[in-house]
């Protein structure tokens, strides 16, 4: 007897328990539900214009380094001090041109002007005293069209026309 109470409250509860429903699947990804589809791909266009920002600035961060590193090598130092002492002995040689040793020109008035004239770098360069002027010209060889000329008032230096 006892066993066909504890089989019938068993029953009692198993048949109040079993409901069922209809099962629904909904999709997650807003790539094939269509629910926020457009702030997903603004999502992953921002991921990926990160991602390309990013590594365009390690490749430009490392090509900085590589340049910075080849100017500090033994070669580029002694380069880079040989050119300045060459341009430092040039600037020399035009001042004691246009100067002379003691502050006296070089140029007299038979030599009409024209202190002189060099070939620097594929390059010509001439400076003379035009009265109270200093002009010193620097024409490319290859192309005489190509030139720059600067003119000082050379009365500041120290002598006249």
């Amino acid at each position: 007897m006892v066993k066909s109470i504890i089989a019938t409250a068993l029953m009692a509860m198993v048949a109040t328990a079993a409901n069922s429903a209809e099962l629904q699947h909904n999709f997650s990804s807003p790539s094939f539900s269509g629910i926020g589809y457009s702030s997903h791909v603004l999502t992953l266009h921002q991921l990926e214009t990160q991602a390309k920002d990013k590594n365009k600035a390690a490749a430009d961060a490392l090509k900085a380094k590589q340049e910075s590193d080849a100017l500090n090598t033994t070669q580029a130092k002694f380069q880079a001090n040989l050119e300045s002492r060459i341009y430092s002995q040039l600037a020399k040689q035009i001042t004691d041109s246009l100067f002379g040793v003691d502050g006296v020109p070089v140029c007299s008035a038979n030599s009409l002007g024209n202190c002189g004239q060099m070939e620097v770098a594929g390059n010509n360069i001439t400076w003379k005293v035009l009265g109270t002027n200093i002009v010193v010209r620097i024409e490319n060889v290859s192309d005489p069209r190509q030139f720059t000329e600067i003119t000082v008032p050379s009365g500041t230096f120290g002598f006249g026309g």
